[in-house]
Parts: C-alpha cells; structure tokens; sequence
C-alpha cells in the first residue's frame, strides 16, 4: 500500500485545482482496491467544511481552520505538516495548486520523501507577474518532479528552469462521468450560445460582454446564457445591462449540475484572458458541440481543431469573436459538421487513459523512495 498525501492551499472553497483534487483522489480510493491510502490536506480552511464530496476511506485534515494568508501558512502551518506527514507515514506528496506549490515546497524541504508540484495553471500565462512567477518556481523546483496540464507548459518548464528529460510531465484533466452519462445529441436548430466559468478577471467575462455587443450588431437572434458566480458577478450584470444586452446575455448564476446544461445549445463560446486546460471545452465536446474560443496561450489549442471542431480566434479580438460566432449561427450545415467532428479526439481525456497514467506516475515515484 502506498501512503499518498494532497496538499492544496483551502479545499473549503471550490475551485479547479481543487475539483482535479478531489477527482484523483476519489478515482484512487475506489479503483485502487486497498493500493493506496489517500490523505487530503487543506493548509487553510476559509469555510467549515470541505466543498467537495469525499469517498469513505479518505482522510482529510485541515492545519489552520480559518482564514488565512500565505504567509500566516509558512510561519504556522509548518510544524503541524510536517508532524501529520510523519506520524501518517506518508510515502508520496503532490502539492496542487501554484499556492499549495509555494507553501508545500517551503515547508516539506525537511521531509524525506518524494514530491511532485501539480500546476492547474500555466506557467507562461503569469510568467511576467512575480507573485505566480514566484509560487511555481518554488513548487517547482522543491519537488522531484512537475506535472502539468498541456504540452506547451511542459515545453515551457523544460525551457525556463532547464530541467533534464522526465522531470517534467503532461497529464490531462479528465471528464466526469456525469458528462458522459448526460451527454446530449446536438440540436442542429438550437440558437443559444453557452459559456460557463467564474466571474473573476482571467475568464474574460468582460471580453463576453463585448463580443455579445459586437454579435448584436450583426443580429438579434441570440440568446447567450453563461453560468458561474465569482467577484466580478454584480458588474458584468451592471455592464450587461448598460450595453442594452439584458434580453440577450443571461446571467444564470452556478449550478451543481452543470452537466444537464450543454444540451440545447448551437455552440459553446471561450473568451478567457488564461487558462490551464479548461474542462468546459472538453464537456463541451462530449456534447458535440461546436467551439469558438480564444487561441490563448495554454489549452485551447489542444482541445480544438481549428475549422475541425470549432474556431480558434486571435487572443482578446472581441470583433472576430463576434464573427465567428455569427458565422456559425448563420451555417446550420457547418455546425453539423463541426459536431460530427467533435468526438474524433475526446478519448485522450477519458478517465480511464488519465487515471492509468497518474497510477503509472505514482508507481514510479514510490519506488524513488
């Protein structure tokens, strides 16, 4: 039996990092068949409980159960981490999450076993911004080995910190099963753009508002309905309706059933300033549904086939957005086309090919130990 030990920042509060989290780690306790013991460790907890469900079995801590900084983490967290790992005989670290990263790779120096950084994100995409910069070189380069999320920030790493084959690997997200078991047929006479995702800066919903302005110049027969929550909700609301866009931008708010959303839908639409690898796109072609997405630095690209499956557009160029989508709108046989394509190359993000590569993972680094 492996001993394997989770860390991420606050598993309190939802979040990508902390889905994927939760995801392996259930995968791993229900299919390991008594291989692994799973250990969840939370450095903060903002709310009282974990946001996710967890599998019995797993055993799950939180070392400072309030709000907390980073640095209230690094100068009171430490101690009781490194006392959990070892009293737990933990074999085997992954810190998810560049946060987790920065914290882990501080405070588990002292600890003897093998460690490996999960980046959610992109190292390109904040390369330029010195706290992200910061957080994924000390993950990084305090652990044994980095994965990551797509092909360019493998590239990436390699070319920054100058690492030697092996230390550096790509493992895709995987779709939930729920997707797949409510996938839908296209509807090749649906009308309504879909978008989901939190309302913060990076997800570009912002840029929404202006291809939705820019689209509306072109034609009043659309509906956009975009689901998420996030700090930014009350202004893109404001923003929506002073553009004059409250009949055709409707703000939904979160669902915990986003997989019964993606039926009924002409095309789903990305205008993200960043992303990792944004699971949306993949659900999306579960759904087969056509994409029109920003060909922003990580992900995308690896998802969608341009003039395949859907549109790559120029980074943050709302007008062709607009375009493009418009276009689609108005050729009925072209988005048949993109659907029928859509399903070619899902499988690389199946749960079963995922999962076989984190056990191929795990395996090696035990025996590193």
């Amino acid at each position: 039996m492996v001993r394997i030990g989770f860390a991420n920042f606050d598993m309190s509060t939802r979040g990508g990092a902390q889905q994927v989290l939760c995801n392996i780690a259930n995968a791993l306790c229900m299919e390991g068949k008594g291989e692994y013991e799973i250990h969840i460790i939370s450095f903060i907890h903002e709310k009282e409980s974990c946001a996710y469900s967890l599998r019995p079995g797993i055993q799950y801590v939180n070392l400072l159960p309030y709000k907390g900084r980073i640095r209230d983490v690094v100068l009171r967290a430490g101690r009781a981490f490194r006392k959990y790992c070892r009293e737990q005989e933990i074999q085997l670290l992954f810190y998810v999450g560049a946060y987790a990263g920065l914290c882990g790779g501080l405070l588990g120096r002292r600890l003897k076993i093998p460690k490996v950084f999960c980046d959610h994100g992109a190292l390109l995409n904040q390369w330029n911004e010195r706290p992200a910069r910061l957080m994924r070189t000390v993950g990084s380069r305090y652990s044994d080995k980095t994965v990551v999320l797509t092909k360019q920030s493998e590239r990436a790493y390699y070319e920054k910190f100058s690492y030697k084959p092996g230390r550096v690997v790509t493992i895709y997200n995987w779709m939930d099963d729920l997707v797949l078991e409510y996938a839908a047929p296209y509807d090749a006479d649906a009308r309504r753009i879909l978008t989901a995702g939190r309302f913060s800066k990076e997800k570009g919903m912002d840029l929404l508002v202006d291809t939705a302005a820019e689209l509306k110049k072109m034609t009043d027969d659309f509906v956009w309905e975009v689901y998420g929550e996030g700090d930014l909700f009350g202004e893109i609301q404001d923003r929506v309706r002073r553009e004059g866009l409250s009949e055709h931008v409707l703000l939904l708010g979160m669902t915990d059933e986003m997989e019964k959303c993606y039926g009924g839908h002409a095309l789903y639409a990305l205008t993200s300033y960043r992303e990792g690898l944004p699971l949306v796109l993949i659900e999306a072609k579960a759904n087969h549904l056509p994409i029109v997405s920003f060909d922003i630095v990580s992900g995308p690209a690896e998802i969608i086939t341009d003039g395949g499956d859907g549109n790559l557009v120029p980074p943050y160029d709302t007008k062709r957005m607009a375009e493009n989508i418009y276009e689609l709108l108005s050729d009925r046989q072209k988005r048949i086309a993109y659907s029928q394509y859509s399903s070619r190359n899902v499988n690389k993000f199946s749960k079963e090919a995922i999962l076989r590569q984190w056990k191929e993972l795990i395996e090696e680094m035990a025996h590193t130990s």
